[in-house]
């Protein structure tokens, strides 16, 4: 009699724990969003950065319990834009990490659909053409001027690929430039050239230019990028 009273109670209490964890989780879902772009403060461009790794935005609700409280990230897109969706409405701040300098960390109410630019000043401002495009090859003309800054530029890549997504890591192509020991001055002077060839006729291909400096204010190793531009092979 008493193992079966044991048994019952053992039942029971199986029971409701099966019964507890079953319950519906009662927290609330994300009701709030955020999107913009990452903007050059002087000329309100947009900051091309790297797919993976080029650039993240991490916020902190203001006023949250926490001694030491974690950020919520976000990545940047190529194209210098952001979107998070997995938001509770509240008050934020951000702080942006990336190949630029950010001083001012950014107070945002947000909300639903809420729009924010983030300024932002970028260590480097790289350009890029393309010319004599055929069958097989495609020439790309860039160019690197410091932006407001000292440090040394250190490396310069032209890049071509057959994915959007494209950067120092994901090509099908590249052309390094290794300008540690070029004087600033000479290298912001010069637009470097590089013909790729071997190419795919009558195919879409994706380039870019990057460039970075060394020194304590890019410990990350972050490469400042020109927009994509997308060109088409003759057949």
């Amino acid at each position: 009699m008493k193992q079966h009273i044991i048994n019952s109670c053992i039942a029971l209490l199986l029971g409701s724990a099966v019964l507890t964890s079953c319950k519906k989780d009662n927290y609330p879902a994300p009701d709030a969003s955020i999107q913009g772009r990452l903007t050059d403060i002087k000329t309100n461009e947009a900051v091309p950065v790297q797919a993976f790794n080029g650039a993240v935005l991490r916020y902190y609700q203001v006023g949250y319990s926490s001694s030491n409280p974690n950020p919520i990230n976000t990545a940047v897109h190529p194209d210098g834009s952001y979107n998070n969706n997995l938001l509770f409405t509240g008050r934020y701040r951000i702080v942006a990490e990336g190949p630029f300098y950010y001083k001012d960390t950014v107070v945002v109410d947000i909300a639903a659909n809420t729009q924010k630019d983030i300024p932002v000043t970028p260590f480097l401002k790289v350009t890029a053409v393309t010319s004599n495009v055929t069958n097989n090859s495609v020439t790309v003309k860039y160019t690197v001027k410091h932006n407001g800054n000292t440090q040394k530029i250190s490396r310069l890549v032209a890049i071509i690929g057959t994915t959007e997504g494209i950067d120092v890591n994901s090509y099908t192509f590249n052309d390094i430039q290794d300008v540690q020991n070029v004087p600033d001055e000479t290298v912001e002077a010069t637009t470097y050239e590089k013909t790729f060839t071997g190419l795919k006729a009558g195919a879409v291909y994706y380039i870019r230019a990057a460039a970075r400096i060394s020194g304590a204010d890019n410990p990350a190793g972050y490469y400042n990028y020109t927009p994509v531009i997308k060109i088409t092979t003759s057949k």
